[in-house]
């Protein structure tokens, strides 16, 4: 016969043990959001082709598979109904019972639904962000992640010949990482409309898609699969119900886990469960446990009953206990979709650690007061002979920097050096230790170098020395107004740089300049070292001065350096090729590297603090960005810097700093230079393929 419209998911042999007496026809039905009502077991615990539409010619459906199931597992029911409490139940009837009641309930499918939803509704809302779709594509943080290295995994394959080129699996993945975030938002503007809409029409269509998946679990329900052996293996026995008598939820029988707590018994861990309930009559329940089960835990079955309930429970009666009941309805079952949604979401909604507060002071009131207690530091002028304004050049730097001293920790001020011959002054400087290496200068051809500061140690301690060309101090003096901004901008972004050294110290105590034991970022962190405290000095500074004119000069730097990195690095590694050299090409690329990095951050930390665009009118950044191959590079440089300086204040570890080092071998591999961790400690592959051109042709001449 075919099935009929009135499906049950509740089934009604189980239902009418709990029907309003004498006849238990009726039931109270407490239902989410309206007041207990009773209705006839008929229409309760059932819906409209729930598990099957009307079939052709006869066919057999689902709900004919789960009638024919019924039959058999309502009379074993029945038995154990009748028996009395304490009675030991025979586990594989147990079982056979508890596996067909609790998948095929309507409590299993809402909460499907209900996480389906939230799910397409959170993937959309990370759609919506473009920190979410990096987080999904493991390309939110600085190395490559799991997620990227899987995905990563699958495309090498694919390729042919890829292990031909020698190189090691890790040099590759950070290759490919970094292309992959440069050319996300190419990406994200092609795919990013279309699988939104994707979701969007998902949404509509979560409800049927639940239905289709658990029509498709249960037609294997009387299959043998681990849930049952697992049954199976429980010792079952009949136990007294709640002296209020027990009431039965939507969702069947309960589970409780090894930690103790309850849950729908299909929406646990079955590894973890030690024990399952299924209230059988108001007064008995059917009891699964492990040896370890203590059975006390059961006094508060009809709470969690309702609890784990999602629609509704019902009773034979009604009364103010059961009112308190319909209160608690949903708690439970909605808690476990929402934390098992949430944490397979949350790797891809917390995109960064959580940043400084805004509106908190830029540095800790204790150390400003330090700079407000006696220290020295030292003036020294070199070369400058003895002017008259000497002694009021002395009284300007003294007065800014005791100025500034009442909001920056100034106090890890060494001295400040005037000199009328600054390399000169940079290069003889002693700086306290012996490991100390040799400072170099900026390349004539990017510019010439004016200011600097520069770490020493004294008396066991670490401080910071600023040497200061002569003509930026003595600007100071200057009639001109727009002169003596310049000096004093210049001055003040020194100075803030050695308040950003105490704030490092604070956070970081002892290990701003200890020795890095890792080899490679022990060779690539020099380089990046400059930007990373002159993007945070010039964040500070960017108020001082004319904002726009210091703007322009830093882009102008910074241009200059992009193009003589290139030219002169792509001219040396060509020489390269024939003097074999290594020391010989670092010497000459690295210093390049280093100031395009400190030029490029001195330029976005200042224009990041003063709202100006970081590019030009007249493009011609964006030109020298393409001319260098790194024009989707520069936002990523900017934003990753952004990100430490939000973290100012709560910085954790070195690592948040030696994270940035991959933006010197983004450079370096622009240059066709490769370094990664060799078999004896940092090796830099050249590929020859990336000269084989200019030195056929020089051949050929």
């Amino acid at each position: 016969m075919p099935s009929g419209p009135n499906q049950h998911y509740l089934p009604r042999f189980l239902q009418r043990p709990f029907g309003i007496r004498p006849k238990r026809k009726e039931i109270w039905i407490f239902a989410r959001g309206v007041a207990p009502e009773q209705k006839r077991l008929k229409e309760v615990g059932a819906s409209d082709y729930f598990y099957s539409d009307p079939a052709p010619d006869g066919a057999r459906t689902l709900d004919d598979e789960i009638t024919d199931i019924e039959t058999p597992v309502s009379r074993k029911l029945a038995f154990i109904r009748a028996e009395p409490v304490g009675a030991v139940v025979n586990a594989a009837d147990a079982a056979e019972i508890v596996n067909h009641l609790v998948p095929r309930t309507a409590h299993v499918r809402v909460n499907i639904e209900r996480g389906l939803r939230m799910m397409a509704q959170g993937i959309e809302t990370i759609l919506s962000d473009d920190d979410g779709v990096q987080s999904l594509m493991g390309l939110n943080e600085d190395e490559p992640n799991e997620s990227f290295r899987k995905n990563l995994a699958e495309k090498l394959g694919e390729i042919e010949g890829i292990e031909e080129l020698g190189l090691p699996e890790s040099l590759i993945e950070r290759i490919a990482f970094i292309a992959a975030k440069e050319n996300f938002a190419t990406l994200a503007a092609d795919t990013l409309p279309i699988l939104r809409n994707l979701f969007s029409s998902w949404l509509e269509t979560t409800d049927d898609f639940a239905r289709e998946g658990h029509n498709k679990a249960l037609a294997t329900i009387s299959s043998s699969t681990p849930r049952l052996k697992m049954l199976e293996g429980l010792n079952w026995i009949v136990q007294s119900a709640p002296e209020q008598g027990a009431i039965l939820p939507d969702c069947a029988a309960l589970a409780v886990d090894q930690s103790g707590q309850t849950a729908p018994a299909m929406f646990t861990d079955w590894k973890q469960v030690d024990a399952i309930i299924l209230p059988v009559a108001p007064d008995k329940l059917l009891v699964g446990a492990t040896a370890e089960f203590d059975v006390a835990q059961l006094a508060d079955f009809n709470e969690e009953a309702a609890r784990c309930s999602h629609d509704f429970f019902l009773a034979p009666t009604t009364s103010e206990y059961l009112a308190d009941l319909h209160k608690r309805l949903g708690e439970r079952s909605m808690q476990l979709v929402e934390e098992g949604v949430n944490g397979a979401m949350e790797p891809y909604l917390e995109i960064v650690p959580k940043p400084r507060n805004q509106d908190a002071p830029l540095f800790p009131v204790d150390l400003i007061n330090q700079s407000n207690e006696p220290w020295q530091y030292e003036l020294s002028l070199i070369g400058c002979g003895d002017s008259e304004n000497v002694q009021e050049l002395l009284n300007a730097v003294q007065g800014i920097v005791t100025s500034l001293a009442q909001g920056l920790p100034l106090n890890r001020l060494d001295g400040i050096t005037i000199a009328s011959d600054y390399h000169q002054a940079v290069a003889s400087l002693d700086r306290g230790y012996a490991e100390s290496i040799a400072p170099d200068t900026a390349p004539e051809e990017i510019g010439q170098g004016i200011a600097r500061t520069m770490s020493v140690q004294r008396g066991g301690r670490w401080k910071e020395r600023i040497i200061l060309d002569a003509r930026v101090a003595f600007a100071l003096l200057a009639e001109e107004n727009e002169t003596v901004e310049w000096g004093l901008y210049i001055l003040v972004k020194q100075l803030a740089e050695v308040a950003i050294s105490e704030m490092v110290e604070r956070n970081l105590p002892g290990v701003w300049m200890k020795p890095i034991s890792d080899p490679l970022h022990g060779f690539l962190y020099p380089s990046i070292h400059p930007a990373l405290v002159g993007y945070l000095g010039a964040h500070i500074s960017a108020g001082f001065g004319d904002t726009p004119f210091q703007a322009e000069v830093k882009r102008e730097l910074f241009i200059t350096a992009l193009g003589e990195m290139k030219s002169a690095g792509l001219a040396a590694r060509l020489e390269y090729r024939h003097h074999g050299d290594l020391d010989r090409l670092l010497g000459i690329v690295m210093p390049r590297i280093s100031y395009t990095l400190q030029f490029a951050a001195d330029l976005l930390g200042h224009c990041a603090a003063s709202g100006i665009d970081p590019f030009d009118a007249d493009d011609r950044l964006s030109a020298a960005l393409a001319d260098a191959g790194l024009q989707q590079w520069f936002p990523i440089f900017r934003d990753r810097l952004e990100r430490l300086r939000m973290r100012l204040g709560q910085w954790e570890s070195l690592d948040e700093f030696l994270a940035l080092d991959v933006h010197v071998e983004r450079l370096m591999w622009q240059l066709g230079m490769l370094p990664w961790h060799g078999p004896k400690g940092v090796r830099i592959e050249i590929p020859l393929g990336t000269d084989i051109d200019k030195l056929l042709e020089i051949t050929s001449n």
